[in-house]
């Protein structure tokens, strides 16, 4: 089974808050010596993930500076965020039932490992995929999900993604994986579910799926 770090573990969006990581990249370059640009960097309309991926092919010195901020941004957030109600007993009835568990985010890897091996988690998680410094293969989920797979040493066509984000739903289904919507703050239901989607409200429902005989 492969979770959703954001979302479906962790309420890291809200400890985060909108735009931080995009704001404090935006600070970081203002305080730079100015070069010329084709258009100006706006983060808050391109993104993170699209302005690291600029800076990683265009300016090198900029893009390490401004991954290792936003990297330290990510931990801070991750550390400090909400578990979401139930993922300790999820986790735990995982392990009972012989279900290996990976985590898939487009966060700092090491953000993710810290905060699990933080929360003591880490004895139910068998493998964690995210971003791994200004390799940005991470924001693609269905990237991430393959990668996940590996590590656990699972058919990928087998595995059960469960994310609150419709179109990480949507590209880890066209890579192969069986999506599960869960309704964890983030999409709700109406943008969760199709027909090959089915959606859960909170973790005690699909836990709760888990322990049926």
């Amino acid at each position: 089974m492969l979770f959703d770090f954001d979302g479906v573990m962790f309420d890291v969006q809200a400890a985060m808050g909108p735009e931080a990581r995009e704001r404090a990249v935006t600070d970081l370059l203002s305080r730079r010596k100015y070069r010329p640009r084709p258009f100006p960097i706006t983060l808050s309309v391109f993104g993170i993930h699209q302005t690291l991926a600029y800076l990683a092919e265009r300016e090198r010195d900029h893009a390490a500076e401004a991954e290792a901020l936003v990297s330290g941004l990510e931990l801070d957030a991750a550390i400090t965020a909400k578990p979401t109600r139930n993922l300790d007993r999820l986790l735990a009835v995982c392990a009972a039932t012989d279900r290996k568990v990976a985590v898939i985010s487009d966060l700092s890897e090491y953000a993710v490992l810290a905060t699990i091996r933080a929360r003591g988690l880490d004895t139910h998680v068998n493998a964690v995929a995210a971003r791994q410094g200004l390799d940005l293969s991470a924001v693609d989920a269905g990237h991430t999900a393959e990668r996940a797979t590996d590590l656990l040493g699972v058919p990928h066509a087998a595995c059960l993604v469960v994310s609150g984000s419709s179109g990480r739903l949507r590209r880890v289904q066209q890579a192969g994986a069986i999506g599960l919507g869960c309704e964890c703050g983030r999409d709700p239901r109406k943008h969760l579910a199709d027909a090959q989607t089915p959606v859960v409200s909170d973790l005690a429902v699909l836990t709760q799926a888990l322990l049926a005989p």
